[in-house]
């Protein structure tokens, strides 16, 4: 077995040029009186619960949303109804690294107005220490192509010619993945479609499966894996349609997912899906978006989760987003 794995970055296809959407109207100013708010913890590592909780001024009842800020304005990441007493807790976004600016917004009703609480900062650590420099990554084309991170992303394995374990394996990579991209990817079940550069199941957004490099030449050589996909530019974005992972069969990898030793497949799936979701090769060995899968990267870097976090929920909604037929 190969103490170290190449893999390539698919060459995504631009599709097109949609017409520019209307303007978008400014974000209503919202004043911070109504609603108090406090976090039981401000800084957690990657798992470790917190909570936002406080009162509502006025009626019972009430319905209040958890929001976060990103670069379309604020989203809300989960509701909730208030006590008798006015109070609430929310369960903060702990499962997503990197730092948040959070607040809750209570909607106007009959009885009552608009509130929103003050700002508050929560940030989420990673277990392990990320190697290397932080601005060590690229996109993986100068278009900037991601999904749009507002929408679940679907995605279907073919598990022909994978091993015992790889749907496991997947689901895994794929849970890693949302946690430094704050995406949100839903496994949407088995396809019979055989992924190849171009090749996808059209009920999911990412079409997962093996294949072997007499069928998908790219994947000759110590090859391991390919990711990409296709987008269309419109209202100034690059979005995400379709993308693949195309895995070579061929190859002997170990299961699973590990901090040290030889390059394993869940290490194989995590590279991939950063190629699916729009990352190119990074430079540094010890980031596992480099070329080369080896001891050395099999944690996400410090130029890893930066770029993650360029593609992913902090960079917002993408406007008037397509739907895929």
């Amino acid at each position: 077995m190969k103490r170290s794995t190449t893999l390539v970055a698919a060459l995504p296809l631009t599709l097109g040029v949609l017409a520019p959407a209307p303007a978008q109207a400014a974000e209503t100013t919202l004043i911070s009186t109504l609603i108090s708010s406090v976090l039981s913890s401000t800084s957690v590592l990657l798992g470790t619960s917190s909570a936002m909780s406080g009162s509502v001024a006025g009626p019972a009842g009430r319905t209040v949303h958890l929001q976060v800020k990103v670069a379309s304005g604020w989203r809300t990441l989960r509701s909730a109804t208030t006590t008798s007493t006015g109070g609430y807790r929310l369960a903060a976004p702990s499962a997503w690294l990197g730092g948040h600016t959070l607040r809750v917004l209570a909607p106007q009703t009959s009885a009552a107005p608009t509130a929103v609480s003050a700002s508050r900062w929560f940030a989420v650590r990673p277990t392990w220490s990320p190697a290397g420099s932080g601005s060590d990554w690229r996109p993986i084309s100068s278009a900037r192509p991601r999904f749009n991170p507002c929408r679940p992303i679907t995605w279907r394995f073919n598990q022909n010619g994978g091993y015992a374990a790889s749907l496991s394996d997947l689901k895994g990579a794929f849970r890693r993945l949302g946690n430094a991209t704050g995406l949100t990817f839903v496994y949407a079940g088995t396809t019979t479609v055989a992924p190849r550069p171009g090749s996808y199941d059209s009920r999911a957004a990412i079409t997962v499966g093996f294949n072997t490099p007499a069928r998908v030449g790219s994947l000759g050589g110590s090859v391991a894996g390919q990711g990409g996909g296709s987008w269309w530019n419109h209202d100034g974005h690059a979005e995400l349609i379709r993308g693949s992972l195309i895995l070579d069969r061929t190859e002997r990898l170990p299961a699973g997912f590990t901090s040290s030793g030889a390059a394993t497949w869940g290490q194989v799936m995590q590279h991939e899906i950063g190629h699916t979701l729009g990352l190119g090769h990074a430079t540094g060995s010890s980031q596992l978006m480099n070329g080369m899968l080896s001891s050395r990267n099999h944690r996400f870097g410090a130029g890893d989760l930066n770029g993650l976090r360029s593609i992913g929920l902090k960079a917002g909604c993408i406007p008037n987003s397509l739907r895929r037929v």
